[in-house]
């Protein structure tokens, strides 16, 4: 090859390629990480989601970039606050959680066991995830407002069954 590591790059560029021709459940990464980001900020006004929230105290990004640029939202809940916003964080984040958007989907749908997804290297961590999976036994009502929003924005049919 003519220019040394290009094949390796090359292949990295058509694979994020193909993954973003192959989303599952999204138009686009953007309506994705709209979709999450509006999420959080329903969590926020369920005062036993928002309480427990709290408690991670943690700068917290979700990262899902292998499905396009822009694909990052993020979660601080660092001295008691709940904030959450898209793109990059304000600040060194505690943990990344990193996947797809269609297994962040199956995920807040409770679909995805976050501890099985973790093992199985559908969830790639950096960081320390022991807070957040302190909050698995919440995964069930985080999906039921999942689910609200979605028929809120007029996307029922992304509900899995």
């Amino acid at each position: 090859m003519a220019f040394p590591g290009m094949g390796e790059n090359l292949m990295r560029i058509i694979t994020l390629n193909m993954r973003r021709m192959k989303m599952e459940y999204w138009k686009d990464i953007n309506e994705a990480v709209t979709t999450i980001h509006k999420l959080f900020l329903k969590n926020f006004e369920d005062p036993e989601l928002s309480e427990s929230t709290k408690k991670l105290n943690q700068l917290i990004v979700f990262d899902y970039t292998e499905d396009g640029p822009g694909g990052k939202v993020w979660l601080d809940t660092r001295n008691g606050q709940l904030a959450a916003g898209i793109g990059e964080p304000p600040g060194t984040p505690d943990l990344v959680m990193s996947c797809s958007a269609d297994d962040a989907h199956r995920a807040w749908s409770d679909k995805l066991n976050a501890v099985v997804a973790i093992t199985r290297k559908k969830v790639r961590v950096k960081g320390s995830a022991t807070g957040l999976l302190k909050l698995a036994p919440k995964a069930k009502r985080t999906a039921i407002n999942y689910n609200k929003l979605l028929t809120e924005l007029g996307m029922a049919d992304k509900i899995l069954k």
